[in-house]
């Protein structure tokens, strides 16, 4: 039952009723057709505030960023048809040297932050992309909830490694492994968010302490923690390295979108040798092509908010903004995060009450298996520093009103 479970047939004959009716009701695959700030104008005509996009600064809609996008383009073409393992335009080039500094270690960009796993993380199952002192047979360890695009490689990361799964930051169950690992001569790989996309935070301190004890290798997926967190936004995972450069068992993905506003990610792996190793062996990036053109040029107009302090002061907002929410549905625990879940219990009860929400106006995400367990459906709401102080409060009170009527 067990293998059953995680078989693709097996998913979609759980889950699809589920999203057929999200789908029926506007929940999912919908469209708009007209935009100002957190306002969309749906197809049938109704305006509705979303909490939906996670552009959370709101630079995907900044006249100097669409400016630098169209800049490039104009410049270039809208592409250059040729994997950008042998040609591609100097604006990336420039993009990925301000993220070099930006992060402290060696920036590769990607179309998505998905396409970057695909190449990053098959390497780190042969054993190429660890440094010497820890080449050895590879024991994945992944968090139960890390991202779905991590996931999705399992089959693929199986075929050179072991693969096992924990309990969400179950640094106990970590630890076990990590000694039985280095007993039977392997090294194990901690595959987990920095923010989770459905809200919370790897707990990074006791992750790192436990990674030097146990000789450890990191790879985490900081999409949601970019440009929210650092002096500079340089994200979760890395400005709890205090400034320090990146360790030689760490690779941290990043996004250009989410709080960068723009679209793409990467990795920042520590050493010129693993940035050679991913440009020539990462399959997507030898084999397919670069970052829209129009979003390097959009990315390098952010990159500049972040250095010059911009960002930084958005942040305090944010924080802010979070806080008017949480005054009405208080958080699980006191982790920051910009995405906040509210758990509804059942698929059918969430689903509902997402319907309701979008019914009065306000548009927020349902989430149910397998997304999240069986049985704990819940809502996500991204709030950004667009949202108005009343569009955050009428959505936590038609949310606390919606939740009472349930019960």
């Amino acid at each position: 039952m067990l293998k059953k479970q995680r078989d693709t047939s097996y998913v979609v004959e759980q889950a699809r009723a589920h999203y057929d009716a999200c789908i029926e009701q506007d929940l999912m695959q919908a469209n708009f057709h007209a935009r100002d700030g957190k306002r969309v104008t749906l197809e049938d005509g109704r305006e509705v505030t979303e909490f939906i996009n996670c552009s959370y600064f709101g630079f995907d809609t900044l006249p100097a960023v669409i400016a630098g996008a169209q800049q490039v383009v104009a410049e270039y073409g809208v592409h250059f048809c040729c994997a950008r393992s042998r040609l591609t335009i100097d604006p990336n080039r420039e993009l990925e040297a301000g993220l070099c500094h930006l992060f402290g270690g060696r920036a590769i960009t990607f179309p998505s932050v998905t396409s970057a796993h695909m190449s990053a993380l098959p390497l780190v199952a042969s054993g190429v992309l660890l440094p010497a002192r820890l080449r050895r047979p590879v024991r994945f360890v992944f968090d139960r909830s890390a991202h779905a695009s991590m996931q999705y490689l399992k089959p693929v990361l199986a075929q050179e490694a072991r693969v096992e799964t924990i309990d969400h930051n179950a640094m106990d169950q970590l630890a076990a492994h990590a000694v039985e690992a280095k007993a039977e001569g392997e090294t194990a790989v901690y595959v987990a968010d920095g923010v989770y996309s459905m809200g919370g935070l790897c707990p990074l301190d006791a992750l790192l302490a436990l990674s030097k004890e146990h000789d450890l290798f990191l790879y985490l997926d900081d999409a949601h923690g970019t440009s929210i967190f650092g002096e500079r936004g340089e994200g979760y995972v890395i400005s709890k390295l205090g400034g320090a450069q990146l360790p030689d068992n760490l690779v941290v993905a990043y996004s250009l979108a989410k709080g960068f506003g723009t679209n793409g990610g990467g990795v920042v792996v520590p050493t010129l040798e693993q940035e050679r190793l991913v440009r020539s062996f990462g399959q997507t990036y030898a084999f397919s092509g670069p970052l829209d053109f129009a979003i390097v040029g959009a990315a390098l107009e952010v990159l500049k908010l972040h250095e010059d302090g911009t960002v930084r002061k958005l942040q305090h907002a944010l924080r802010e903004k979070v806080g008017w929410f949480d005054a009405l549905i208080p958080p699980p625990d006191d982790a920051f995060s910009p995405i906040r879940m509210v758990e509804v219990g059942e698929a059918d009860r969430a689903i509902a009450l997402g319907r309701d929400l979008l019914e009065q106006g306000h548009f927020v995400s349902v989430a149910f298996v397998p997304v999240v367990p069986r049985g704990r459906a819940q809502l996500r709401v991204c709030l950004t520093n667009q949202h108005s102080r009343e569009q955050i409060e009428a959505l936590g009170a038609a949310i606390k009103q919606g939740l009472a009527s349930l019960a």
